[in-house]
């Protein structure tokens, strides 16, 4: 199995309001701007890995975004569970599958206006080439919490012998 990984460590906003990532993403290709983890279009999965921790006077949602376009527009793939004021650290793991799918249309967001709901949702299938953060920081949010989100796209390796 031949694998990748990128890391992403953000601070999420400290104040109300919504913000994708935007700093650099460890071993992301060098034609990618800040904030987006790629490439990724030869890739049958993705384990997305993340450390989450509540931001302070408000609540966080986090959610892990791909673009099928080159970065013109994001749509949801996965949303953490939303993190209450000061929550300690939580880790969540959410595997994605080309050989798994969803198998009914799902809401999702687009853009910076995330919509994909429940407590951890995963759109299985197809993911794109590149992947990115929207972070949103609700009412009374005083102070950001550091976030790292790992993405480590896995391709089968053809049987040899």
């Amino acid at each position: 199995m031949s694998r990748a990984l990128f890391v992403f460590t953000e601070i999420s906003p400290s104040a109300p309001g919504t913000a994708a990532s935007s700093g650099p993403v460890q071993n992301a290709g060098s034609f990618l701007p800040g904030g987006i983890a790629g490439p990724m279009q030869d890739y049958d999965a993705v384990d997305v890995i993340a450390e989450l921790k509540g931001a302070t006077g408000g609540t966080l949602d986090v959610y892990v975004q791909i673009s099928p376009d080159d970065g013109g527009s994001w749509y949801d793939i996965v949303h953490f569970p939303q993190l209450a004021n000061g929550a300690a650290q939580v880790y969540y793991q959410a595997p994605i599958s080309n050989a798994t799918t969803t198998t009914t249309a799902i809401v999702v967001g687009k853009n910076l206006v995330p919509a994909l709901t429940g407590t951890v949702s995963v759109v299985n299938g197809a993911f794109s080439d590149r992947m990115r953060l929207v972070m949103v920081a609700g009412s009374g949010t005083s102070a950001g919490a550091q976030l790292v989100v790992k993405v480590a796209p896995q391709r089968s390796e053809p049987v040899r012998g």
